[in-house]
């Protein structure tokens, strides 16, 4: 047994190593490559038209035309950055070789273009008649007597004609790889189906089969939680907020551990833009046409700027924090008068835990407060990758509160934090959200 296990203990020491590291690297300071990649190509056509009177278009020259056009438009925005696409032609590349591309020329960004579709239903039609004949069947006599009567007669019945209906669903989604998360746009687009799969039966979007409930399973999507999903989710956002100024639906950031293979295997942040539905009428023409290519382009294009500005805006110097000490009455009344934006409850099993809290994704030089029932804790202190620790004693029979109070928003607004809580038998994590409006607020109740 003790030999079985000693590959497991090899791997697990490996990845906590790995996770380590990961965490305390520094974030860039500059966004030097970024990585445009077509998706499909050759052989894998992708999704197609296949509605009744479609374009017949394919996926795979879809995303070629809009990611050549965002590679141009790219360089020409951002003439210091190396824009390096997977593909300039049809060829078929498998998603490791993708990866490889992308880890090889040390990118700091990931965009991978695609074109949603979804499951056609039937539909049929009268296209004229015809005349059948048929036969009226009557018996005479009984017993061994009785004999069976076949009387023809004409009738017209009509004829039918089957095709495939157009997709309803309209508009452009934006997909990062995380815990299984979807947008409420998203979810109604899907009409509540939160199994409906984009891409069906395409290469890059193969679902994979590594076990994301194992224990080095976890501390892999720790690692990418910790490195990339937070910085791909910001940048996710911002394309939705870019699309939706197109004034074309914008369906939301939406997250998966399955089904986008390219996004989890490259080790930077990465987002997939789905474009547009390729079975639906209006999307099909927008995704082919020139103007709706440059309009995605652009607008993809515009939110990696303020993705890059505010990446490189981290290592800027942040101004002193204002004063924040409940001693200073003004002070009191900023801490007392802000709401309680994100609160959160714990159950704890011990009179004594502690507390460890660490900045939340980008390193971004947040500083906090914390009060503890009501008592000053922790005075104007930085996050960082080096955990900020407390113990703190749990009153029992009563809610025990913890309050995260931002005594600015960093580089990055808003102010986020992770905390660790441990009591001795189980271990909590919880993420915090605090501005210059609202604080954070964690309540422990002791049970027994």
């Amino acid at each position: 047994m003790i030999r079985n296990k000693v590959p497991f203990l090899f791997l697990f020491a490996a990845l906590h190593l790995l996770i380590i590291n990961e965490i305390t690297a520094q974030t860039p300071k500059q966004i030097k490559t970024i990585i445009v990649d077509a998706g499909h190509g050759g052989a894998d056509v992708g999704a197609s038209g296949q509605y009744e009177n479609s374009l017949r278009s394919k996926e795979k020259d879809v995303t070629l035309a809009i990611a050549l056009k965002l590679v141009e438009e790219l360089k020409k925005e951002l003439p210091g950055v190396k824009i390096v696409p997977t593909r300039t032609t049809d060829i078929y590349q498998n998603p490791r070789e993708k990866a490889n591309l992308a880890k090889e020329n040390k990118g700091d960004l990931f965009l991978c273009i695609h074109a949603d579709s979804g499951p056609l239903k039937p539909g049929k039609r009268q296209v004229g008649t015809r005349t059948v004949t048929r036969y009226k069947v009557t018996y005479t006599g009984k017993g061994k007597k009785r004999k069976k009567h076949s009387e023809p007669y004409e009738v017209e019945e009509p004829v039918y004609e089957y095709f495939k209906m157009p997709l309803s669903r309209s508009g452009t989604s934006v997909w990062i790889f995380a815990a299984h998360k979807t947008s409420e746009v998203m979810k109604n687009i899907m009409g509540g189906d939160e199994n409906f799969e984009i891409e069906a039966d395409a290469v890059d979007s193969a679902t994979h089969t590594f076990d994301f409930n194992s224990p080095e399973g976890r501390i892999i999507a720790g690692i990418y939680a910790q490195r990339y999903q937070v910085r791909s989710d910001r940048l996710a956002t911002y394309v939705n907020d870019e699309i939706e100024q197109t004034g074309r639906p914008a369906l939301g950031v939406n997250q998966r551990q399955v089904g986008i293979w390219v996004l989890q295997a490259t080790n930077m942040p990465a987002i997939l833009v789905e474009t547009g539905f390729i079975n639906n009428p209006e999307d099909e023409r927008y995704i082919n046409s020139e103007s709706g290519q440059q309009e995605l382009a652009e607008a993809i294009t515009r939110a990696v700027k303020k993705y890059k500005a505010q990446v490189e805006s981290v290592n800027s110097p942040v101004p002193p924090p204002v004063s924040n000490d409940k001693k200073n009455p003004a002070t009191a009344a900023a801490y007392e008068t802000r709401s309680m934006k994100d609160v959160k409850t714990i159950n704890v099993k011990s009179r004594k835990i502690t507390v460890d809290l660490y900045d939340d994704g980008d390193v971004d030089n947040d500083i906090v407060s914390l009060y503890f029932n009501g008592a000053l804790v922790v005075s104007k202190k930085s996050l960082s990758t080096n955990p900020l620790s407390l113990t703190l004693n749990i009153e029992p029979g009563k809610s025990n509160e913890l309050v995260l109070f931002a005594e600015n928003l960093g580089n990055i607004p808003p102010n986020t934090a992770l905390m660790i809580i441990n009591d001795g038998t189980s271990r909590h994590e919880v993420r915090l959200s605090s501005d210059l409006k609202n604080n954070a607020e964690v309540k422990f109740e002791l049970k027994n």
